[in-house]
């Protein structure tokens, strides 16, 4: 039985399966990533860190399964728009800009200002965003001229694992939408907007291929090391949104999906790339699949948000169940769920490092509103689970604005595993939340393309159509949906009463802190 292996490098960590024909997880492996925050705002991680990261969860895998030997094909999924600078030596310079990074504001401006709004749409099919490679490059060129001077090659977080296990050079099309210097209907890089930028075409790889395409074999060295078989072929793999896509099998126009991982995000395919020409920060790419487009709204600290109550609020209580062989997830979703929808009035904007869709914020922060005596940890959990959730309307609502029937969202990421957040979803969406019988999401769908580019699938649709299925569906409440469009209506109401505090308080950091 041939096997595939999956490989998600994340934010928080490196994750790896070993995935059979038939869609069972013969085996996993996991180890966490450290973020560097150096200044408000800045987000960081050393590239060396995920090797080792991605060294061993592969390792653990095949130690787990004895299958290393018969994985066929490798996929990979990984964190976006993080640019990676290499000399020529292919060693980083300095650690990688995160897409959490909010330093290059300046320089997105500068870039949105340079020419007139449709030509850029023309051509990138998005408005700049200081996530992307484009602004980032440019910053460094400002205020690291040495390291601007050093650069050789600028990768993707997937791509520089892909370089450590086959030494080839590439990137892939979904990835690359989002540096601001492809041609996203075209799917190929724009010499004309690294000409305009000033930034050198070489910087990119000259490999540019489709997710699903081989972009190298496993070295031997290498492939002894993980414990895999040498010569295997390699996806080039994609961005964690499409291929967590492809994992949840949105793969055909009108599939909706909502993933709450450290960020949060909703997505769908088209046949077209999405062209949103408001500021609202919604992100169009080329599909990890061929042929078809990806479209997403981010909310930049779901999860996120949610793991810093944990670490904070909880973090006695986290340390105490850990050492019980207890999740503290677990206990503070009890809590929540004593308290009744809506959190009796207690809203969270969780706007903890800027906001992206639909306000696109670099000043935006995470805010308590309406807090009062009956409020305890109970409510204070439920609030920022709602407020999660009800960040990731504002896209749900761009897409019926755009004319997408959304009365299905296939759910992925940790707020998949929580019922209480399901329901939740369910009722704020006013939509049914199905769950897929694979669970890995991302690592599932990057050993999907593993599989089509060892040939054993012949398109990214069959295997999608060969391995996924409906898990369970979860209906929405008519009674909390109500409940929720009123409370709703006050939090949309709330961030652009702050905008301007939010400005004026950042100001103070920067001269502060």
């Amino acid at each position: 039985m041939p096997y595939f292996m999956g490989i998600d490098s994340g934010t928080s960590g490196v994750k790896a399966i070993i995935m059979d024909e038939a869609g069972n997880v013969a085996s996993s492996g996991y180890s966490e990533c450290d973020l560097v925050a150096p200044r408000p705002g800045w987000a960081e991680q050393d590239p060396e860190d995920w090797w080792r990261a991605c060294r061993e969860a592969v390792r653990e895998a095949t130690a787990k399964s004895g299958l290393g030997k018969e994985v066929g094909g490798i996929g990979f999924s990984g964190q976006m728009q993080g640019s990676t600078l290499l000399d020529r030596e292919m060693k980083p310079i300095g650690n990688c800009l995160l897409w959490l990074d909010q330093r290059s504001t300046a320089e997105t401006d500068e870039i949105n200002r340079s020419a007139d709004r449709a030509y850029l749409l023309g051509i990138t099919a998005n408005m700049c965003l200081n996530s992307f490679w484009a602004p980032k490059l440019l910053w460094v060129k400002k205020h690291r001229p040495e390291d601007y001077g050093r650069i050789h090659k600028v990768l993707f977080t997937k791509d520089y694992l892909c370089y450590k296990l086959t030494g080839e050079i590439t990137a892939d099309v979904s990835d690359s939408s989002l540096s601001f210097l492809m041609d996203v209907y075209k799917r190929k890089w724009s010499g004309e907007m690294f000409e305009k930028l000033g930034i050198p075409r070489e910087f990119a790889p000259d490999r540019l291929i489709e997710s699903c395409e081989v972009a190298g074999y496993l070295k031997p060295d290498v492939a002894e090391d993980l414990g895999l078989a040498a010569g295997i072929p390699v996806a080039a793999g994609g961005g964690d949104q499409p291929v967590n896509g492809v994992g949840t099998g949105i793969v055909r126009t009108g599939v909706v999906g909502v993933s709450i991982g450290t960020s949060g995000v909703v997505s769908g395919c088209a046949d077209k790339p999405f062209v949103d020409d408001g500021d609202r920060a919604m992100y169009s790419m080329a599909h990890s699949v061929p042929g078809k487009w990806y479209f997403l709204g981010l909310a930049l600290s779901s999860g996120g948000s949610y793991k810093w109550l944990r670490d904070t609020v909880f973090a006695d209580r986290k340390a105490e169940m850990a050492s019980k062989g207890l999740d503290v997830y677990d206990y503070m979703s009890g809590l929540a769920e004593a308290v009744p929808p809506g959190s009796e009035g207690l809203a969270f904007l969780p706007y903890l490092n800027g906001e992206k869709t639909p306000h696109c914020d670099d000043a935006a922060r995470g805010v308590f509103f309406g807090m009062s005596f009956r409020h305890g940890l109970g409510a204070i959990s439920r609030s920022v689970m709602e407020g999660v959730t009800y960040s990731l309307r504002d896209t749900v609502e761009i897409f019926r604005e755009f004319g997408l029937d959304v009365t299905e969202i296939r759910a992925s990421g940790g707020g998949a595993k929580s019922p209480l957040w399901r329901q939740m979803q369910a009722d704020i969406f006013n939509a049914n939340v199905v769950t897929m019988n694979m669970e890995e999401g991302p690592a599932a769908g990057a050993a999907i393309l593993g599989a089509v580019a060892a040939g054993h699938f012949k398109s990214v649709e069959e295997g999608c159509d060969a391995l996924l299925k409906i898990k369970s569906v979860t209906e929405p409440n008519g009674k909390n949906a109500a409940i929720y469009d009123d409370y709703y209506r006050v939090f949309r109401e709330l961030y652009p009463a702050l905008k301007g505090p939010f400005r004026h308080q950042a100001a103070n950091v920067e001269k502060y802190v």
